[in-house]
């Protein structure tokens, strides 16, 4: 990849990350701005579909929201959220079988995540299929029961990180977010335990995906922006920091690596 791919790559994480924040806080024409300008940079760019996609549901305009999570799917058809997001939206106009088959789909391609069947259950029960209903949340529970695993993993690998045993940590780590794919935590600690042994862009990615499963995550971003900072992307690492200060003003932390990074440019 050039650097100005390389660049262009950043930009636009950035700004989808900013919108992700955004939507978080209720922000939503901050977002749909923020969203604008990404796709200035690249027209074709699935994650700001489908962050439309959700600003547009928030905000109830249904038919806005289906147009950008089906130009998602056209882009990416593996994604399960999306599906599972358009089911909803069939659901709250009683399209119960354009629905089903969002579920149905988003299960195929998912087929850990306890809400998608809940939800589908729900669906069922709405016209008639108590048995099928039944089906869906035993399922849900099922899979729900495992979470009290993903959060032994999670608090298993925290010791091991905190004894220095970096490898029984990223174990642990991968086998929290098999269970919990949803654990924001354990996705940040990952990537604590790749800073550890220097691995510094799975780190990156790991970071990331704490912050797109919840994008208020302070510290996450705080550490993303110190591992851009160490790898001399100082532009990208200057928005994590900021970002960091807006979720949580109180904490010096990220005001001090900026301030490192503003007086090293002379600034």
């Amino acid at each position: 990849m050039t650097k100005l791919k390389m660049n262009k790559q950043i930009n636009l994480t950035n700004l989808y990350q900013k919108a992700e924040l955004y939507l978080t806080q209720g922000k939503l024409e901050e977002a749909i701005l923020t969203c604008s300008q990404a796709l200035e940079i690249e027209q074709n760019f699935p994650p700001i579909y489908k962050i439309l996609g959700n600003i547009f549901h928030k905000m109830g305009e249904i038919d806005k929201a289906k147009e950008w999570y089906l130009k998602a799917i056209n882009q990416q058809p593996e994604w399960a959220e999306v599906y599972a997001n358009l089911g909803s939206l069939y659901a709250q106009e009683k399209q119960w079988q354009l629905a089903i088959k969002s579920y149905q789909e988003a299960i195929s391609i998912k087929a850990n995540l306890p809400g998608f069947y809940r939800n589908l259950g729900k669906i069922w029960q709405q016209i008639g299929k108590i048995e099928l209903a039944k089906d869906c949340q035993e399922q849900a529970l099922n899979l729900e029961a495992e979470y009290p695993q993903a959060l032994e993993y999670l608090k298993r690998g925290k010791k091991f990180l905190e004894n220095g045993e970096i490898e029984e940590a990223i174990a642990h780590f991968q086998q929290a977010i098999k269970f919990n794919p949803f654990l924001a935590n354990a996705y940040q600690k990952l990537g604590d335990a790749l800073v550890e042994k220097k691995d510094l862009h799975p780190a990156i990615k790991y970071y990331k995906q704490a912050i797109e499963q919840k994008p208020d995550l302070f510290i996450a971003h705080h550490k993303l922006g110190r591992v851009f900072q160490e790898i001399g992307e100082l532009d990208t690492a200057i928005i994590e920091f900021k970002l960091a200060i807006k979720i949580n003003p109180n904490s010096p932390l990220p005001y001090k690596k900026l301030g490192e990074i503003l007086e090293n440019q002379k600034n």
